[in-house]
């Protein structure tokens, strides 16, 4: 019986056959499948790719706008610092800060002008935001190329020895030349404000809508700052006489002869100004402006009562009211009476005045070869000349010695090499102490003035500072003030009180001549009307803006109250007293006043500018 194979032995050719078969179905699956798989890879490859490339642009891109940011913030900083050495004249300062500023504006220009941030600019939400730090960047550099950087190469040129007069003429190029530079870089930020305020920022944050409103504004400012700074170079360009000759009378004020603003005009001198260059021209005494011709000029009927006619008829009074406008338009006038050229100007300047000038500039020397000094300007102008010369000889021939002395002054002040910025500050003590003054017609120029004490003005009301003043005005016509001492306190409730305050002014004086001493005096000195016996001096009282007077006290017989009506001048009302001092004699007047109700200021307590200053006290409760 044949034998039955089992069915798993079969003959292993079969599995051998079937073997091989099998790889290479498998061989062809893979075959089939590679292809996609490589589609795959490419895909993902690609993918990741263009992510790794994106993520470096927005990395790249945000880097950029943060160096932006950084530069910016840095540009920030150098304004604030440039607004400081503006104010303060820093030029050296200004010029580091200015560069700093340009470099930082450059530098976030040049981080924001790239191909791949504006690329990225079309991109939504952050594109807009991207786009407008790019053109507020791009302002910035403008106006520190074209702006800011022009102005700063010519404050380079500024200097000590070219602002410094030489041989008595200023460097008029350096107004032409610096109004040119603010003219251009003014153009400059007109545009770039266009620039700025054109950008789109309706789809930005908020920062950056309100680093445009910033700009903008700051921009504006800046305009209207270099509009202001044009006027004012417009305005010096005429009053040194760019425009035109300019002539200005130099009032040398004699603090012996006491008067409201320090003293009479005894002096007078023409400045001729021509293209910068400054010469004296003319000059007279009060000898040559006769008293006997009538008024000068119209004035206010209420202040001949208050001063007589002599404020505008008699040459050394027309100083008398604490308002040197007042004595600018009078001396104006007595000059343009008696001699033939129109005045520009006036500037008041007395020896004291001279003294603290003179201890910045060193002496002048004078035609006959005496010195004046900043330590005998004082003695020698107001006192020494005066004993100098035979009692017949004395007027004519201190006549001779002031005018002699005004031109050496003059020649001194513009031919000094001294150093300008101490001069200036020795020129603003003297401001700011009453000695120097000024007064032009031309209402540019006096506004130039507004709020500097180089007006010679009150204020006209009481809001900042409530001022209340005490003046003086010799009425011996004598030249005795140099033994005049003043005194003066004010006692006031006016910072617990709004509603009526009180103000009461006790003034002093006293004579420190001798008898002795008087009766050796030639009557030029001492006054013919009372021959060294006794001096007459008035006294002025001023209260606060809107006030009245609610007693006054003479206190002595040998004091008169002449006027202690609320007529008053200036919007203030006005105790007048007349006090009558013999040798060694001492007297006191007293003026209480009220004012209405209001805002007032800290009080301020104001005299007129003597040799001897008045000694002030002040008793003001409540006040800081």
């Amino acid at each position: 019986m044949p034998s039955i194979e089992p069915a798993d032995s079969a003959n292993p050719r079969d599995d051998d056959s079937r073997e091989p078969e099998s790889r290479v179905t498998r061989r062809a699956e893979r075959r089939q499948r590679s292809p996609k798989r490589r589609r795959r890879i490419i895909v993902w490859s690609t993918i990741s790719v263009v992510v790794i490339a994106l993520a470096c642009v927005v990395g790249w891109v945000a880097f950029q706008t943060l160096q932006a940011k950084s530069e910016l913030e840095a540009a920030q900083t150098s304004v604030s610092e440039i607004q400081t050495q503006l104010s303060s004249l820093d030029t050296a300062g200004l010029a580091t800060s200015a560069t700093d500023f340009a470099a930082h504006a450059h530098a976030a220009s040049m981080h924001t002008d790239d191909p791949l941030y504006r690329l990225a600019e079309a991109l939504p939400v952050v594109g807009p935001n991207l786009a407008a730090v790019r053109e507020l960047s791009s302002s910035l550099d403008q106006l520190g190329s074209t702006a800011l950087m022009p102005v700063v190469d010519f404050s380079k040129t500024l200097s000590p020895d070219s602002l410094r007069p030489h041989n008595g003429a200023v460097n008029t190029a350096l107004l032409t030349t610096g109004d040119a530079t603010l003219a251009s870089a003014d153009a400059s930020l007109v545009e770039q404000q266009a620039t700025v305020a054109a950008i789109d920022t309706s789809n930005t944050v908020g920062q950056i809508v309100s680093a445009q409103k910033q700009m903008t504004a700051a921009l504006s400012k800046a305009h209207d700052q270099i509009t202001k700074v044009r006027s004012t170079l417009a305005t010096a360009e005429g009053i040194l006489g760019m425009n035109g000759t300019r002539h200005y009378v130099l009032a040398f004020l004699n603090n012996a002869e006491t008067t409201a603003l320090g003293g009479g005009p005894a002096s007078l001198s023409l400045l001729t100004v021509d293209n910068g260059a400054f010469s004296i021209t003319d000059q007279g005494s009060s000898q040559n402006f006769p008293t006997n011709d009538g008024p000068v000029r119209d004035i206010d009927p209420n202040l001949i009562n208050l001063y007589s006619t002599g404020i505008n008829s008699t040459l050394n009074w027309s100083t008398a009211r604490p308002d040197f406008p007042t004595a600018g338009e009078t001396i104006k006038a007595w000059w343009e009476k008696y001699k033939p050229e129109k005045v520009d100007g006036v500037i008041s300047i007395n020896p004291i005045a001279l003294s603290q000038l003179l201890a910045v500039t060193g002496p002048v020397t004078l035609a006959s070869g005496e010195q004046i000094t900043a330590e005998n300007a004082v003695s020698l102008l107001l006192h020494d000349i005066y004993l100098r010369y035979p009692a017949n000889e004395i007027q004519a021939k201190t006549d001779v010695f002031f005018a002699d002395a005004a031109k050496s002054i003059f020649a001194g002040l513009t031919t000094t090499t001294a150093d300008p910025q101490a001069l200036l500050g020795a020129l603003n003590t003297a401001i700011d102490s009453g000695n120097i003054m000024a007064w032009s017609p031309v209402a540019a120029e006096q506004k130039l003035m507004d709020g500097s004490k180089l007006q010679g003005v009150l204020p006209n009301d009481n809001t900042k500072s409530t001022v209340v003043g005490t003046y003086f005005r010799d009425v011996s016509v004598s030249k005795t003030d140099f033994w005049l001492e003043t005194a003066t306190d004010l006692t006031t409730d006016v910072c617990q009180n709004s509603e009526n305050p009180t103000f009461t002014v006790t003034t002093t004086l006293h004579s420190t001549i001798t008898p002795e001493e008087a009766s050796s005096l030639a009557p030029f000195v001492t006054g013919a009307k009372f021959k060294g016996k006794k001096f007459s001096t008035e006294v002025f009282v001023y209260g606060p803006v809107d006030a009245h007077v609610t007693l006054t006290n003479a206190g002595s017989t040998s004091v008169y109250a002449v006027d202690v009506g609320n007529a008053g001048d200036l919007g203030r009302p006005v105790a007048h007293f007349e006090v009558d001092l013999a040798p060694g004699e001492t007297n006191t007047v007293t003026a209480t006043f009220q004012g209405a109700a209001g805002a007032y200021g800290p009080p301020v307590f104001t005299a007129t500018p003597m040799m001897n200053p008045t000694k002030t006290t002040m008793t003001a409760a409540g006040c800081k």
